[in-house]
């Protein structure tokens, strides 16, 4: 097995480990969750300030290690469709980028909240939901150029792969919403961290010499 290709793979799944972090160290609570958006941030006020920063500061660090887990599924196309593999790594490092600044902002609503600013809450919410909305869009794009690869055979991914990746496994979300405290935010609060989890150590599972791209 190629040195290069576990470090980056296990670089990627330490990254999606430290986000998921970083939101647990931002609003987990083992208390009811209010049934909307605007409420749990607000619930942020009560947050400690020291876990807020080291919440939001893990952000940018982990989409560094996110972008290396990135360059790792890069390496695993065959070099006659890197040009496209290259369109794919671009659009994942930079929707990360976009998302670790989203993760970034979250202490900003508990800092806002736990000085008696609810108000300013809404128009909190409309900036993360730009950032939110261009970072799914970019990973969308990314994943889409993936799945055509390994469906393609142009990658050292066997098909099924195409099934765990971040495309099909994030709408599990729904289903881990349903799910009582404090699984709801063990879970549900940190799966579009533990969904790159999951593919990376997918990645890392079939990195077998008969999967190495020619």
């Amino acid at each position: 097995m190629d040195k290069k290709l576990r470090l980056t793979g296990y670089a990627g799944i330490t990254g999606s480990l430290l986000m998921y972090i970083g939101d647990m160290l931002l609003y987990f609570t083992t208390q009811p969750i209010p049934d909307r958006e605007k409420d749990l941030l607000l619930s942020m006020g009560t947050v400690p300030l020291e876990r807020l920063v080291a919440g939001g500061i893990i952000g940018p660090l982990a989409a560094v290690l996110y972008i290396i887990g990135f360059y790792h599924l890069f390496l695993r196309v065959k070099k006659e469709r890197r040009k496209t593999a290259c369109w794919m790594l671009a659009s994942l490092s930079v929707s990360i980028i976009v998302g670790g600044a989203y993760h970034a902002f979250f202490p900003a609503f508990g800092i806002v909240s736990s000085q008696g600013h609810p108000e300013i809450i809404d128009h909190l919410l409309s900036y993360t939901g730009w950032l939110g909305g261009f970072s799914f869009f970019l990973m969308g794009i990314g994943w889409l150029l993936f799945s055509v690869l390994v469906l393609q055979k142009q990658t050292s991914f066997p098909h099924w792969t195409v099934i765990v990746t971040p495309l099909i496994t994030l709408w599990l979300n729904f289903l881990w919403k349903t799910l009582p405290q404090p699984f709801l935010l063990l879970i549900a609060g940190g799966w579009n961290n533990l969904v790159y989890t999951l593919i990376f150590a997918v990645s890392l599972i079939t990195l077998k010499k008969q999967y190495h791209p020619r």
